[in-house]
């Protein structure tokens, strides 16, 4: 080993030196960048990394803020974003300064919203019409916290979702060593250091956080106020809950948005609204609830009470949000809260702070439903000042929304129009036929949409849901088609439940005038509401017969807007609803038919005509049954596919091995398989699927079909570039064929022979079809175009798979002309691709055997040519061509005749003798 010489004694002390040259001036650019943007804050201190200490909030730390829509994404047009914020503490060092410590922590950004639509979401399209934004950011931040002044100053960076990277000071206050309780609350900012003309810039973001760890209540001073200001008058009792489980059954109360009712004469914010900041003409209707902290032994909670005018989602707003602490009263069975609200966001951030807690409110679950109230919660909001001070308002009742059902254990709702009913509705003997069953009362079949028409066209759109089912309450909900989590799952059968199929049944029905709906001179029976919609909501009760499949009910409509709290005069009894639902399983042409109308007299001013509603019947057996053939057919399409890919594969090795034989494969044949692949593929056409394929998968929310359909095209697409190949090769060898002339003459005969065959045979269908069309079912003139427009395309189709099916046709009449001798066809192509066209047939006899319906995919692809008789004639016509085939390779074209053409000549090989 050869010593060091001078030169790389020199590169290595060079590097040693740069290196500390650069870890010192890192550290310098370090402490410079702080010192430039958080000296004022907190002084600069050289830390000590032996003694660790802990951060008095603990080391995880969530909360809200405002901004940041130019870094994390803007707010989506449909819902408003939940932006939380986490912060990380990841060390807590001493320093040389005493009661200033170093902090290295991570802050990240979130939006619950990774998207916003951008266009229309169509079925194939749904991901492209979205436009992708950062669902977080993530910054890691170092600086030091002083314990005295309760400030927290930290520089850093962070990185978004292109690789941008942005330089930031972050910005604390409030951090102190103390016990967290309502008052405590952590305001920032998060700034960015760059200049307002680089892309990195952004404007500040506001931090809002409300530590969780060591609550401390203490608020008990208001509970006796709060439950002697609450008023009991014309509130159902409520129920209790279990003091060993108060957190967990607190939970379904707590989280969730609540509608806002006021009193009549509540037109505007003033003295009605809780939030006296904004617009003074825009008044609340949606109440968020969210749970910060609860406690099982005391039985308290800590909340977040947000304001809104509409949304689907709440997002944090301080101006429009309250903090609160509630107590279970366990003798009253409610929960009593007092809020209070964020103060000082007029000022800074910095001076945001908790205060002004004269807000009340009360919440209880009802025991007891009825058809004028049936609302899982409900509750009041108030204000302790008197009328006149600032912070007034009027007090408000909040209820759960229609759309939301909570499961609570207890609930009994009692019927009150059932008499009526029996009177307006008696019930009629069934039918003795054992063959008609309809829908169960227990499945989602009784829940369904619905249009309104009156006497003229259709008006309104609308849908009814069973609330109560005899003494059983029914949950649903309406971002589930079907419910799996709900009793429709899981059938209950009341104790009380009629052996005879008659029950007891209330339900919820809402109609919604559509946009251009008008009502014309007709006596009004839709209220404006708050939202300028005009729609008529009805709480309904009465009986339905599960052997009959009829539905009536005495309804009660709401007279005034939903956000008015209900009097006496508001609701109308006086409605009769009725439904009649078609037999199981329910036909193409089944539909729920309905009414709804007034008891009343012509003159009463609450008279309203007549209203007709209809649903189309798509009942959860047949959607089961559809479910499962689908799945039998796409397999099967996949298959026999793939089979024809094998089959062409062996027909080209085929031709390889025997080139000779390649000049007879007829060209007509090659042409006729290629195009049958090709359409589909270049007109996209849906021939591997049923017409109706759309209507069923988006009434079923198979999504998964567009994954299969994706699957059936490559391998057809496979099918056709192996069909193609063979087409190529086919015309190869006749361009080098020296009787190339004499081929063709006998190709363009069978072109000349089975041309007006096809075209005539095309005709009688396309004219018996449109006679049945004429004297079958009824198209109405409006839209009888468009029905014969459609019609001649699912007749090219449905013919197109006849043609198919006959596809060694042209080959037997080639074979005939030319008088052809030997095994152009390989018998695994021309037997195995008749079998591939033949079993499309056989399980459409076995499925018309199996399900009661009879229709199938392949049924409604090639309609009049898959009946019984079809399926037996066709079948056997291709066997029929497949012997046909194999004869005349065996013995001669002619073989199948008892005469020779005149003309014909054959075709042999010529042997060449070479000499020896």
């Amino acid at each position: 080993m050869e010593p060091p010489t001078i030169s790389s004694f020199l590169l290595t002390s060079l590097f040693l030196f740069t290196t500390i040259t650069l870890n010192t001036f890192s550290s310098y650019a370090s402490q410079l960048t702080y010192t430039d943007h958080c000296a004022s804050v907190v002084l600069y201190s050289n830390p000590n990394e032996s003694k660790f200490k802990l951060f008095p909030h603990g080391q995880f730390q969530a909360g809200y803020y405002l901004g940041g829509d130019t870094i994390v994404g803007a707010d989506s047009i449909r819902t408003l974003r939940q932006k939380q914020v986490t912060l990380r503490v990841k060390s807590v060092y001493e320093t040389d300064v005493l009661g200033i410590l170093n902090i290295g922590a991570t802050l990240i950004l979130r939006s619950a919203s990774s998207y916003y639509r951008v266009g229309n979401s169509t079925r194939g399209s749904r991901l492209k019409n979205h436009k992708r934004f950062p669902s977080s950011m993530t910054f890691r931040l170092d600086g030091f916290w002083s314990e005295s002044s309760g400030k927290l100053c930290m520089v850093g960076t962070g990185s978004g979702y292109n690789m941008q990277r942005f330089e930031v000071v972050f910005k604390l206050y409030n951090v102190v060593n103390s016990r967290n309780t309502i008052s405590t609350l952590l305001t920032g900012s998060l700034e960015s250091l760059s200049s307002e003309h680089e892309v990195s810039y952004f404007e500040p973001i506001s931090i809002f956080i409300l530590p969780r760890m060591d609550y401390e209540y203490t608020l008990n001073n208001y509970t006796k106020e709060a439950k002697n200001e609450y008023s009991d008058e014309g509130l159902v009792p409520g129920l209790s809950i279990n003091p060993g489980g108060f957190c967990s059954n607190i939970f379904s109360m707590i989280n969730g948005k609540f509608d806002l009712q006021y009193n009549r004469d509540c037109n505007s914010a003033k003295n009605c609204s809780p939030i006296n900041r904004g617009d003074a003409n825009q008044l609340p209707y949606i109440v968020s609830l969210r749970e910060l902290v609860c406690s099982d032994v005391k039985q308290k909670v800590r909340v977040l009470i947000g304001f809104r005018n509409s949304g689907a989602r709440w997002s944090f707003n301080p101006n429009a949000t309250f903090v609160g602490e509630g107590w279970w009263d366990e003798k009253n069975n409610q929960l009593y809260i007092v809020a209070c609200h964020f103060l000082g966001m007029e000022e800074s951030v910095a001076s945001v702070h908790v205060g002004d807690c004269s807000t009340r409110m009360s919440l209880r679950f009802p025991k007891i439903w009825s058809i004028e109230d049936a609302s899982s919660i409900v509750g009041q909001i108030w204000s302790n000042k008197t009328e006149g001070d600032l912070g007034y308002f009027k007090r408000m009742v909040l209820r759960t929304p229609q759309d939301r059902r909570i499961e609570i254990s207890g609930i009994k709702y009692e019927y009150s129009q059932l008499d009526k009913v029996r009177k307006m509705c008696p019930r009629q003997e069934p039918l003795k036929n054992k063959g008609i069953r309809y829908p169960d009362i227990y499945s989602p079949d009784m829940r369904f949409d619905m249009s309104v028409r009156n006497s003229k066209r259709r008006i309104a759109w609308g849908y009814s849901v069973p609330l109560v089912v005899n003494d059983q309450i029914q949950l649903w909900d309406f971002d589930e088609t079907f419910p799996s989590n709900s009793t429709y799952a899981h059938p209950f059968i009341s104790t009380n439940s009629s052996s005879s199929g008659f029950y007891n049944v209330s339900y919820k029905i809402s109609i919604n005038l559509l946009p251009n709906g008008k009502l014309g001179e007709e006596k009004p029976m839709l209220n404006t509401t708050t939202n300028a919609t005009e729609t008529m909501n009805v709480s309904a009760e009465g009986f339905y017969d599960a052997e009959a499949g009829s539905l009536c009910m005495v309804g009660c409509r709401y007279l005034g807007s939903k956000n008015q709290i209900p009097t006496t005069n508001s609701v109308d009894c006086e409605v009769i609803v009725k439904f009649q639902f078609p037999p199981l399983p329910a036909e193409n042409n089944g539909y729920i038919k309905g009414s709804i109308e007034s008891m009343r007299g012509n003159s009463d001013p609450l008279y309203f005509k007549r209203l007709d509603m209809t649903s189309a019947a798509f009942y959860t057996a047949e959607a089961t049954q559809i479910l499962r053939k689908i799945d039998m057919e796409v397999i099967m399409i996949l298959v026999c596919t793939t089979l024809a890919c094998v089959f062409v594969g062996l027909q080209l090795y085929h031709v390889r091995r025997n080139p000779d034989m390649l000049p007879l494969v007829s060209f007509v044949m090659l042409l006729i398989l290629t195009l049958g692949n090709m359409i589909p593929l270049v007109l996209n056409f849906e021939a591997l699927f049923a017409q109706n394929h759309d209507k069923k998968s988006a009434s079923l929310g198979n999504e998964w079909l567009e994954v299969n359909e994706i699957a059936v095209r490559l391998v057809v697409m496979v099918a056709f570039l192996l069909q193609l190949r063979l087409l190529q090769v086919t015309w190869s060898s006749r361009k080098a064929d020296i009787k190339q002339k004499d081929l063709w003459i006998a190709e363009m005969k069978v072109f000349y022979v089975i041309f007006p065959l096809y075209a005539a045979g095309f005709l009688i269908a396309l004219l018996v079809h449109q006679n049945n069309i004429l004297h079958g079912e009824m198209v109405s003139s409006s839209s009888l175009l468009d029905h014969q427009q459609h019609s001649y395309w699912e007749d090219l189709k449905s013919y197109s798979g006849l043609v198919l099916d006959g596809f060694l046709l042209p080959q037997i009449l080639f074979n005939l002309f030319w008088n052809s001798k030997g095994n152009a066809l390989s018998f695994s192509f021309y037997f195995g691709i008749s079998l591939v066209r033949l079993l499309p047939h056989a399980y459409d006899l076995f499925e018309s055997l199996v399900y009661v319906d009879g229709s199938s995919l392949y049924e409604d692809e090639i309609a009049d040519y898959y009946s019984t008789v079809c399926d037996i004639i066709i079948p056997l016509v291709s066997l029929m061509f497949a012997v046909i085939i194999y004869l005349q390779q065996r013995f001669g074209g002619c073989s199948i005749l008892s005469w020779r053409i005149k003309g014909i000549e054959k075709y042999e090989k010529v042997s060449v003798v070479t000499e020896g």
